[in-house]
């Protein structure tokens, strides 16, 4: 009874090779498959070979069976991190090759914003000379860590108001300036930046207009290693102020830093 059974399986499975073949389409969970293949489940995944890949640039381990060059459209899931600090990094994630190297089937994303927390008053005789901008600081010790190897954008914004300058008659204009020091890892890349304080003798029996903010950038691209972790910090030093009041050292001639929109410091990956 059980050689019958045995044999009737295998005809029966014999028989429908030529349908498969005629029709070329495949269902699982479905006797009415969509497409050549079709899988019909809301609780189970599909789940794609799991290899280690060395770099996005090599297709082993990952083999043709027939032998040859590897087929153009092959799927797998990537249990593997490199660090070697080059584009050809591999993290976790479904690649597929293209003929030439595994590409990832969901883009990597990452993007981090630091921001000023307080206002800062700048002292063109500040000890040391270098202030920190609040949050952002050396004494913040503030860090950031990628999550990929390969290029990342960094944006510097730094927004610089005068404080107010001495009194005078008619119209006078003065200009307070300074530096802003963005420190990374090892790298240290300073930008100037100034803003003009107004006094005015015929508004209202003489009139200060004082912060008016003035924005100023500078932009880096730098290749950064994954998992690694860059330390980074913003400062400020202010020059001397003749024109403002105390020269621009104490009270009201101190300049503003991040009074209406802070300082940030964004990270951007680039490269996909």
């Amino acid at each position: 009874m059980k050689l019958i059974n045995k044999l009737s399986y295998v005809v029966a499975w014999a028989l429908l090779l030529p349908l498969s073949t005629l029709t070329g389409q495949v269902g699982i969970n479905t006797t009415n498959p969509a497409g050549l293949l079709d899988v019909n489940s809301t609780t189970m995944g599909v789940i794609y070979p799991n290899v280690a890949l060395l770099a996005t640039d090599q297709a082993l381990p990952v083999v043709n069976p027939q032998g040859g060059l590897l087929a153009v459209g092959t799927v797998v899931y990537n249990t593997n991190t490199t660090y070697t600090g080059n584009v050809t990094d591999v993290h976790p994630g479904i690649y597929v090759w293209d003929g030439s190297k595994w590409t990832i089937h969901y883009k990597k994303r990452q993007a981090e914003l630091f921001e000023q927390t307080t206002e800062l008053r700048t002292d063109s005789n500040f000890p040391g000379d270098w202030q920190d901008i609040p949050n952002l600081g050396v004494a913040d010790n503030k860090t950031f860590t990628p999550k990929y190897s390969g290029l990342y954008r960094i944006i510097v914004k730094g927004n610089y108001g005068g404080g107010q300058m001495q009194a005078g008659v008619d119209v006078n204009v003065a200009a307070q300036e300074g530096v802003f020091k963005f420190t990374f890892d090892t790298t240290t890349k300073t930008f100037i930046t100034h803003a003009y304080s107004i006094y005015n003798s015929y508004v209202n029996s003489g009139t200060h207009y004082k912060n008016i903010w003035k924005e100023s950038y500078t932009t880096l691209y730098m290749n950064l290693t994954a998992d690694t972790t860059y330390s980074f910090s913003l400062q400020f030093d202010q020059s001397t102020s003749p024109g403002f009041v105390n020269n621009g050292n104490s009270g009201l001639g101190l300049g503003y830093i991040g009074t209406d929109i802070p300082c940030t410091i964004e990270f951007t990956y680039m490269d996909e």
